[in-house]
C-alpha cells in the first residue's frame, strides 16, 4: 500500500513539474509576442504624420477649420475687384472661355467632375475619388500626397487628400504650372 502511495505521489510531481515547465513556455512565447507587437506599433506610429502624436479632436479640427475660412473671407473681402477675374472668363487669352481653375489654387473634386485649367488647354477629369488615391480619365491614377504631370501641358497635377476626414467621395486637388 505504502508502495502505492509513494508511486502516485511521484506522478504528482511529475505531472504538476510538466504543468510548470509548459506554462513557463507558454508565458516566454506570449512575451516575446507582445514586446515583438508593442515594437510593430511603435515603428507605425513614426512613420505615421505626426509621429504618432494624438489626433486633434472633431472640435477642434471644426474651429481650425472656421479660422482658417475667416482668415479667407477677410483677405477676400480686401481684396481690389479688380484683381479677381470675371467668372465665366479664362484668365488669358490662351485658355478656355469657360469657368477654370486657376493654377496653384486647391480645389475639391468629385467623380465624374471635369475642370479646365485657365491659361492652358489642359482639363482635369475624373473618374473616380477612393480612399488614398484619384483615378483620372486618361487613367492616370496618383495617390494620396502624390503628383503626375498633366498630359499636353506643362502643369503638375497633385493629389492632397482624398476621402479623407470624412469626406468620403471628394478629394483635394492643387495644380501648379
Amino acid at each position: 500500500m505504502s508502495f502505492a502511495v509513494g508511486l502516485a505521489a511521484i506522478g504528482a510531481i511529475a505531472a504538476s513539474t510538466w504543468v510548470y515547465v509548459a506554462t513557463q513556455r507558454d508565458i516566454v512565447r506570449m512575451s516575446t509576442d507582445i514586446a515583438q507587437i508593442r515594437l510593430s506599433l511603435e515603428l507605425f506610429g513614426r512613420q505615421q504624420p505626426g509621429g504618432g502624436a494624438p489626433a486633434p479632436s472633431l472640435d477642434q479640427r471644426l474651429l481650425d477649420l472656421s479660422n482658417r475660412l475667416a482668415i479667407l473671407e477677410d483677405s477676400w473681402r480686401n481684396q481690389p475687384a479688380a484683381a479677381l477675374p470675371a467668372i465665366g472668363t479664362g484668365a488669358t487669352s490662351a485658355g478656355p472661355t469657360s469657368d477654370c481653375m486657376p493654377a496653384g489654387t486647391r480645389f475639391l473634386v468629385a467623380s465624374g467632375d471635369e475642370y479646365p485649367i485657365c491659361g492652358t488647354t489642359g482639363i482635369i477629369a475624373v473618374t473616380s475619388v477612393n480612399p488614398g488615391y484619384v483615378v483620372f480619365q486618361d487613367g492616370t491614377t496618383i495617390a494620396n500626397g502624390g503628383n503626375a504631370g498633366l498630359k499636353g501641358t506643362a502643369c503638375t497635377l497633385a493629389v492632397v487628400s482624398s476621402s479623407a476626414d470624412g469626406m468620403d467621395g471628394y478629394a483635394e486637388l492643387r495644380v501648379s504650372c
